[in-house]
């Protein structure tokens, strides 16, 4: 557990609020191939479905950038840490814009190395800062800024691509990173005092140990054992929300293409409210693994029925399933860091969240290649949503058993 935080209000709230905007801006890198992908893909020379692959990319390089990231985080200082994220994702919009699959392939590679440190250096701030009795809520209003960045891209980025072209919409994104490691330089006289000496920062790359203390700790915990696999399968449910809902629409329910990014905006909105709302909850009933289960549930009731939506559907009927859709699969994560960080031996938050994230991501990493195969084999999205639905619900089942005992 870690240790209480201290009560200065103003280092609170400049962390909940400046964290919380770098995670829009991270996320609208991390997710503007999957909106662009309808004006890319032709451009490209590739289906719009694989996008699939892009995504899988994307998360395979967060990964790798989670292995190590607590100890890094201590050697760089958080706001650094951030700092040096957000450039290389810059980098990754970049050269997404130049065009070419061989050039997307990279783009996706570096966009992952920059994102798998922003959640390991925030959660090392945030866990320092806030008050225990707000850590539900006030992870999940940091977290609120993924579904928030994933509103702005849908709504966004389809009419950019329109008018200027979808090069200058993935470079938009760069330059907005860019614009965002400026703003938060003042931040480390805040929140980077604690970097470690300067011969310890020399080695910059962390030890064996140090990548797998924390997977051993971590997997040892019998409450977040279970919560590991419940967050690959929330997670993997997520990644086909965000990054095939606009792909969804347009080719399965054809949507208009700036209708379909409303579609995606509508959910992930609903996410960001459904992030504050699940974390409150945690917090007002002192249940965060029970809350989660709870959510497990209502993801595979809605992607179940997500799975019989056709063209004949209403819109209204359409959006509805959307939004509870994606105000459980993508409301959960603050619930889920923040019971991360407070089971944490003191001082190692940034740690024992980088060890859940590497299974977070290993969901979102499998999850859009498996329904890429299942849209292949069958031609239909149906299969794909039912598999989903069934996953969650299965680890649902076992970690309410865990959360009993």
């Amino acid at each position: 557990m870690s240790p209480a935080a201290p009560t200065d209000l103003r280092r609170y709230l400049i962390a909940l609020i400046s964290l919380t905007l770098v995670q829009v801006v991270a996320t609208m890198g991390f997710n503007q191939a999957s909106v662009l992908a309808p004006a890319a893909a032709p451009a490209l020379g590739v289906a719009a479905a694989d996008v699939a692959y892009y995504v899988s990319l994307v998360y395979l390089a967060a990964m790798i950038s989670t292995l190590g990231g607590g100890a890094i985080n201590r050697r760089l200082g958080p706001i650094r840490f951030i700092q040096t994220g957000l450039t290389v994702a810059a980098i990754g919009s970049f050269v997404f814009a130049v065009g070419g699959v061989a050039m997307a392939a990279l783009s996706a590679l570096i966009v992952g190395l920059g994102s798998g440190p922003l959640t390991i250096a925030s959660s090392h701030i945030l866990a320092r800062v806030s008050p225990p009795r707000l850590a539900n809520v006030t992870f999940s209003l940091k977290q609120s800024g993924v579904p928030v960045g994933f509103a702005i891209c849908g709504a966004v980025l389809p009419t950019l691509a329109l008018d200027f072209g979808w090069r200058w919409a993935a470079a938009s994104i760069g330059f907005l990173s860019i614009a965002t490691v400026v703003a938060v330089q003042p931040l480390r006289r805040l929140y980077d005092e604690e970097q470690t000496s300067g011969s310890s920062r020399q080695r910059f790359l962390p030890t064996v140990a140090e990548i797998l203390d924390p997977l051993r700790l971590a997997w040892r915990d019998p409450i977040l054992r279970p919560m590991c696999f419940i967050g690959m399968l929330f997670s993997a449910t997520q990644a086909i929300v965000v990054n095939f809902t606009v792909v969804y629409a347009v080719d399965g329910l054809k949507m208009s293409y700036v209708l379909a990014g409303t579609l995606l905006s509508a959910a992930t909105v609903a996410g960001a409210f459904g992030r504050v709302f699940w974390g409150a909850l945690a917090d007002l009933l002192r249940k965060p693994t029970a809350v989660l289960a709870g959510i497990g549930g209502i993801v595979a009731v809605a992607a179940t029925i997500m799975s019989f939506t056709t063209p004949s559907w209403p819109t209204t009927a359409v959006y509805a399933v959307c939004i509870v859709l994606g105000g459980t699969a993508v409301g959960w994560n603050g619930v889920f860091i923040a019971e991360s960080a407070y089971r944490a031996p003191p001082g190692r938050a940034a740690e024992f969240t980088g060890a859940t994230q590497l299974f977070v991501f290993s969901g979102a990493l499998i999850s859009p290649l498996l329904f890429r195969t299942v849209l292949a084999l069958t031609n239909s999205y149906e299969a794909g949503y039912l598999l989903l639905a069934a996953g969650v619900a299965v680890c649902s089942f076992f970690l309410a058993r865990a959360a009993m005992r």
